[in-house]
C-alpha cells in the first residue's frame, strides 16, 4: 500500500506545516493589532516564486480570523477578504472580486448577516456574471465601484456592533494585474477614502513577485508610501531542517509508522534547497516516495533528485525550462550562465564570467549581448561589465543541475570496467 506523503510541491503550506518567518508575521501582526486599535496598517510581501508568499497569506488568514493566538492566548476577530488576482483583470474586476469575497464571508456568518443591514443589502444585489479576464485594462474614469466598496466596508464596521474588530483585506499573486489596472491607485484611494469617513478598521496586505512595486508606482506615484514594504528570503538553515522533521511527523502520525531520516540526508535536502520553501517540497517530496524502508538515506535523496522524472527535472520544467532550454540552443552560452550562478543572483563582472566559463571571449560578448535581449540576464546600470541572473532561485537551479552531471559522471566512472 502506498504510504502517505506530507511533502508538497507546488501547494500552499497549511499553518500547522507552517515554518520561519518571524520578523514577516511580527510586522503583520502588528499591522492587525493597530488596525484593531483605529491605526490601520498596511504592508507588501514581495519575493521570487516559490519563496512561500502564498503560504505566508494563508498564515495570515488565519491569525486574523482568530483561528490561532497571536499571543498564546488572545486571537483576533477580523472579516478576512482573502482574494487571489490574475492576469487581465482591470480596476473594476478587482473591486468585483473583493465584494464578492466580502459578500462570502458576511453570508456565512450569522450574527453579522443580522446586524449589519445595509451592507448586507447592497451585497445582497451585488452579482458579478461572467466574468473574463482578459479585456484590455482601461485608464480609470469612474470610481463608482470603489465608492461601493467604500460605502460597504464603512457599513459593515459600523453596524458590527463590535462583532469584529476590522477587516483584512489580503490580495495574493497582486503582480498578475498589468500597471493600467491600477491596483496602486485603488488602495492609495480607498484608504484615503475610508480615513474621510473615520473608518480605521482596515488593514491591506498585498503579496506578489519583485515586480510588483513598479505596477503599484506605475498606477499611483504615492501608492508604496501607505505600506510596509518586506521581501521574503530563503529560509535559514535551521528552518530547513525543521520543516523536513514536521513533515516527517506528519507522515508518522498518518501512516501509522514512522519514516526516519539520516543526519546526511536532511543535510543534503537543505543545502539542495538553498531554502527555498518550493524546491524544500520538491526535494524531500522525490526522497520520500522513493525510499522503500522507511529510512531516507543520501541514496534515496539523489535518486529523487537526479532521476529521470525526479525534483531536478519537475523544477526544470515548472520553473526555468523556458529560460535555460527553451530559448538558448548554445552549450556555451549555458556556460555562461553555469559561471554566472556560482555568484547566486550577485553581480559577476565580464571578466569573472571568461574565467570561470572558460568560453571564448567573442563568443562571452555574445552570449552577454543575447542573454540580455532575451531578459534572460541583468546589466548592472550602476557599474559597467557587470551582469547578475534574474533570481536566486534560477541559479540554485543551475548549480543543482551541474551537481547532477558530476554525480552521473561519478557514477559512470565507477561503472567503468578496470583495465
Amino acid at each position: 500500500m502506498a504510504k502517505f506523503n506530507p511533502f508538497r510541491p507546488g501547494s500552499v503550506i497549511s499553518p500547522g506545516m507552517f515554518v520561519g518567518r518571524f520578523e514577516e508575521i511580527q510586522v503583520a501582526e502588528h499591522a492587525l493589532l493597530q488596525t484593531r486599535n483605529g491605526n490601520p496598517q498596511h504592508f507588501v510581501i514581495e519575493g521570487e516564486r516559490g519563496i512561500g508568499k502564498s503560504s505566508l497569506c494563508l498564515w495570515l488568514d488565519y491569525l486574523a480570523k482568530g483561528d490561532f493566538p497571536y499571543d498564546k492566548i488572545n486571537r483576533l476577530s477580523f472579516v478576512v477578504v482573502s482574494v487571489e488576482l490574475h492576469e487581465g483583470m482591470n480596476y473594476d474586476d478587482i473591486v468585483d472580486v473583493l465584494l464578492s469575497e466580502l459578500k462570502r464571508q458576511i453570508a456565512n456568518r450569522q450574527q453579522l448577516l443580522e446586524s449589519c443591514k445595509k451592507a448586507w443589502e447592497f451585497l445582497s444585489r451585488f452579482q458579478v456574471g461572467g466574468v473574463k479576464y482578459d479585456r484590455p485594462a482601461q485608464p480609470v474614469t469612474d470610481h463608482r465601484r470603489l465608492d461601493e466598496l467604500t460605502d460597504v466596508l464603512v457599513n459593515l464596521i459600523e453596524e458590527s456592533g463590535g462583532s469584529i474588530e476590522g477587516v483584512a483585506v489580503l490580495i495574493d499573486e497582486a503582480d498578475r494585474p498589468a500597471s493600467a489596472a491600477n491596483l496602486g491607485q485603488l488602495c492609495k484611494l480607498l484608504t484615503e477614502r475610508l480615513a474621510r469617513r473615520r473608518c480605521e478598521r482596515v488593514c491591506i496586505g498585498l503579496f506578489g513577485l519583485p515586480g510588483l512595486l513598479g505596477k503599484l508606482k506605475d498606477s499611483h506615484e504615492s501608492s508604496l508610501r501607505i505600506f510596509n514594504i518586506l521581501t521574503l528570503e530563503p529560509l535559514e538553515p535551521p528552518e530547513r531542517i525543521a520543516v523536513i522533521e514536521k513533515g516527517l511527523e506528519e507522515a508518522a502520525r498518518k501512516n501509522q509508522f514512522e519514516t526516519t531520516i539520516s543526519e546526511e540526508a536532511k543535510a543534503m535536502i537543505a543545502n539542495l534547497s538553498e531554502g527555498y520553501p518550493h524546491f524544500l517540497q520538491e526535494f524531500a517530496h522525490c526522497a520520500f516516495a522513493i525510499d522503500d524502508d522507511n529510512n531516507i538515506s543520501v541514496d534515496d535523496v539523489l535518486d529523487g533528485t537526479f532521476k529521470e522524472h525526479g525534483a531536478l527535472n519537475q523544477l526544470g520544467k515548472k520553473y526555468f525550462a523556458d529560460l535555460y532550454i527553451d530559448q538558448i540552443g548554445s552549450e556555451d552560452y549555458r556556460r555562461v550562465l553555469i559561471a554566472m550562478a556560482e555568484s547566486l543572483d550577485g553581480w559577476v563582472s565580464r571578466q569573472a564570467i571568461l574565467e570561470r566559463s572558460k568560453v571564448k571571449e567573442k563568443i562571452v560578448d555574445n552570449a552577454l549581448h543575447a542573454l540580455r535581449e532575451r531578459k534572460i540576464i541583468f546589466l548592472n546600470p550602476r557599474v559597467r561589465g557587470e551582469y547578475r541572473l534574474p533570481t536566486k532561485s534560477f541559479a540554485v537551479w543551475i548549480r543543482a543541475r551541474e551537481e547532477q552531471k558530476a554525480v552521473e559522471a561519478r557514477a559512470a566512472i565507477q561503472a567503468a570496467p578496470s583495465s
